[in-house]
């Protein structure tokens, strides 16, 4: 990768917005050298694509790997506030930075920081964007070192590994980089630590004893698992489960798994409302215990939608009153949209093997109300439920 001098990028900020390529590369061209020219194209593009899928424009030098790995602004912010709940007595080691999404987060909150990083193109990229955020006072210093390493006795480690091998994501956690076990080691050397953890991982008893793990999701999609560590932990049970709703906002839920009996199959067709999770609740195993506390009860095993008489509160699931219910037999579910004047479909889907848009075509109604057809397999076949698009929480 070249990187690009000053002038070159100070050019680069003075492009328009919605530049075409061709457009892109003759004003480039005009001044730069054709590898800076081609270097900074790619910057431009990877600058839109940052800005329109984050809505972040603080990232001034990016990589492809960078972007795609770098945490969401959101869910930065919102553990840079965690970190920061607990005085540090020195530096925080942001031991994995990549682009420095979330040194910069930690920058914002007045954190002493130091950002680190294995790889030198990604070392020079951070270096970059930090630089501009010290320049208003923070105080930054990017290392390359590998982050098994310490690094001048920090008062706390952020650590992410790469769980990419030959360019696909892996689960196994021995080929991470740095391996989970190594991460747990450098964790256990810190006063405080926060990992970065796959959001598919299960939570194993090892995890579970060795701080708190936090499910963090955001416009319901569970965007990581967070594992907090020594004076960073929280006092209580281990599991907490949160959903991000604004720039600071957020929704917490803290406990421990309970086993419910799912709901008897002569009531499931007669249910007045059906409340789809969080992800973040689901994947905790925290789902039955917020259910619990709303008079809601598991549909079927392994369904996850869980419903009932009342409307629940609970911003971790999304609501819908129930209009009508049938048996997912195609004749039945088009006399039930008739019946209802119901044409076009937004579809909810479990445990059904074709895909939510190839539902949507074949139960499209003629009628002229929109509603949400919710799909979910039953111990005795599929079961379909007609939902009210109107009714329910926003959450």
């Amino acid at each position: 990768m070249t990187i690009l001098g000053h002038s070159a990028l100070r050019f680069l900020d003075d492009l328009p917005k919605n530049a075409t390529d061709l457009e892109v590369a003759s004003l480039l061209r005009k001044t730069l050298s054709v590898e800076q020219a081609l270097a900074a194209s790619e910057q431009y593009f990877l600058r839109r694509k940052a800005f329109s899928q984050r809505g972040d424009d603080r990232f001034l030098l990016l990589t492809r790997k960078g972007l795609e790995q770098a945490t969401h602004p959101m869910v930065a912010a919102w553990r840079a506030r965690e970190l920061s709940r607990t005085p540090a007595r020195g530096p925080l080691w942001d031991a994995t930075c990549g682009l420095g999404a979330d040194s910069l987060a930690l920058l914002d909150q007045g954190q002493s920081l130091i950002s680190s990083d294995l790889d030198p193109t990604t070392v020079a990229c951070a270096a970059h964007n930090l630089d501009e955020v010290a320049s208003l006072g923070s105080r930054s210093l990017v290392l390359r070192c590998d982050a098994t390493e310490r690094a001048a006795r920090p008062a706390g480690v952020l650590i992410d590994p790469d769980r990419r091998k030959e360019n696909r994501r892996s689960l196994d956690p021995k080929t991470w980089s740095p391996s989970l076990e190594k991460c747990l080691e450098v964790l256990k050397q810190a006063g405080m630590g926060c990992l970065k953890l796959p959001p598919s991982l299960s939570p194993t008893q090892d995890l579970l004893s060795f701080g708190t793990l936090c499910w963090v999701s955001f416009e319901r999609e569970l965007k990581e698992v967070t594992l907090f560590s020594g004076l960073a932990a929280w006092d209580g049970p281990p599991r907490r489960v949160v959903a991000l709703t604004g720039a600071e906002g957020e929704e917490v839920l803290e406990g421990e798994p309970i086993r419910m009996a799912p709901m008897d199959p002569r009531h499931v067709q007669s249910i007045d409302w059906l409340a789809n999770p969080d992800p973040a609740l689901l994947r905790s195993g925290l789902l039955e215990l917020e259910a619990s506390r709303h008079g809601l009860r598991p549909l079927a095993p392994q369904l996850a939608w869980v419903g009932g008489e009342e409307q629940p509160s609970s911003p971790f699931f999304k609501c819908k009153r129930v209009l009508a219910s049938t048996r997912a037999d195609p004749r039945r579910v088009r006399r039930m949209l008739a019946d209802h004047d119901v044409g076009p479909l937004e579809i909810w889907k479990r445990g059904h093997p074709d895909p939510a848009e190839v539902l949507a075509r074949r139960f499209r109604g003629r009628g002229s109300r929109r509603a949400i057809l919710a799909i979910g397999r039953l111990e005795e076949g599929h079961q379909a439920w007609l939902l009210d698009p109107e009714s329910g929480t926003a959450h």
